[in-house]
């Protein structure tokens, strides 16, 4: 893939440097430091669907990939969870004071659905992070990534990913990858009830294996979801009515968010039935890459999700970018929203599609990248004019 953009960043250093994933961090303090003075989170927003995709379109691309002496180096600092657990306790910050920001402040309509907003958006790149925990075995990493999917009453989430969707990935018995010509709101049902229903059948089985009956206490589903409603209720407790439903609102964005990166990942992908049932093992070719920059600071690199995929347990400073998977036309930022306007997702994703399964190669052409250019000035006049809106309110 050429990395004719423009060249700032030396990425030899960047690949021991841990700053660039304070993004999220920093992007929790700005969002209180705006809401707390103009009342206003589509400044935020803005900065993430607009000014993000911006920049990656002219920096140059994130392809260089750590050695395998450096993964192993990386594998053992320590500086690469520091941002991962200061994003857990913001999240959890910013959410109750969110609510009482809300609860106690007289605010435009429009503003709060951008607060609202912006803390779901901000939640769902947190299950991100909940899924580099998860992934870990000590006990340290894994609590906070089930706190994490508990504020988003999404804990299933760890079981289903871990034992169904990397097994599964690419065939039609998992629930998270999409179809070729599948829409995102017919996906959705199918990712969300689909993953509950994975998540339950493979701790019953587990449990009935090991203890001979399913309602057991060890049963890790039963008592998830009862948090499916204690943790609503504790909402309800201490902030009322309005305050529940203000964090159900940042509930349900973050889990369409994250499905909606579901989605995208694995889209139109599908591995070779070898005999019935059975699959050829997963590799690199079953997820789509992006090597965005910026974008890939955001998520932690999860745009390099080929690798994971292969390599499940690699914490993510160590995930490497491969030309021989298939490309995205542009980062998660946008092609995120590409997905909720299926004619034009369609009309670039089908095309890549085809280049990608009788060429093996990538190619964008010029009218797919005008297309995709067209695409994210429209989300900036959009955003641009809803922050400006919001702030003469």
């Amino acid at each position: 893939m050429k990395n004719s953009k423009i060249k700032i960043f030396n990425d030899d250093s960047l690949i021991f440097s841990s700053y660039q994933y304070y993004t999220v961090p920093f992007l929790y303090t700005m969002a209180m430091i705006l809401i707390s003075y103009f009342e206003n989170a589509w400044i935020a927003i803005w900065i993430v669907y607009t000014l993000i995709p911006f920049l990656d379109e002219f920096f140059s691309l994130d392809l260089r990939n750590p050695t395998k002496d450096e993964q192993i180096k990386l594998e053992q600092e320590m500086k690469f969870k520091l941002p991962l657990y200061a994003s857990v306790i913001f999240d959890w910050i910013s959410l109750v004071w969110m609510i009482n920001f809300l609860l106690n402040n007289e605010i435009h309509l429009l503003n709060k659905l951008g607060i609202i907003f912006l803390c779901g958006n901000l939640a769902a790149s947190n299950i991100n992070i909940a899924h580099e925990l998860f992934h870990k075995d000590n006990f340290l990493d894994k609590f906070l990534g089930t706190i994490t999917l508990a504020r988003n009453l999404y804990v299933h989430f760890a079981i289903e990913h871990i034992y169904g969707h990397h097994r599964h990935v690419a065939t039609p018995k998992d629930p998270a990858s999409s179809l070729k010509g599948q829409k995102i709101w017919h996906f959705l049902p199918q990712t969300i009830t689909g993953s509950y229903r994975s998540a339950w059948n493979y701790e019953a089985d587990l449990v009935q294996k090991k203890y001979g009956s399913v309602i057991r206490i060890q049963n890790r589903m039963i008592w998830y979801t009862i948090s499916y409603f204690i943790i609503p209720y504790i909402f309800y407790y201490y902030f009322g009515l309005l305050g529940c439903t203000y964090f159900l609102g940042t509930v349900i964005n973050s889990v369409v968010y994250l499905e909606t990166i579901n989605y995208i990942e694995h889209y139109g992908l599908s591995r070779k039935e070898i005999e019935p049932g059975k699959y050829e093992k997963v590799d690199i070719r079953h997820s789509w890459n992006a090597p965005h920059r910026l974008s890939n600071y955001l998520l932690f690199k999860l745009q390099r999700h080929s690798d994971h995929h292969e390599n499940p347990y690699k914490s993510y400073q160590t995930l490497c970018s491969y030309e021989e998977s298939p490309q995205l036309p542009h980062g998660y930022t946008v092609c995120i929203l590409l997905a909720w306007v299926p004619k034009l997702w369609f009309e670039i994703m089908d095309l890549q599609l085809k280049n990608w399964e009788y060429n093996k190669k990538n190619v964008t052409s010029e009218q797919v990248h005008q297309k995709m250019l067209n695409f994210i000035f429209k989300i900036g006049i959009a955003t641009t004019m809803l922050a400006s809106a919001s702030i003469a309110l």
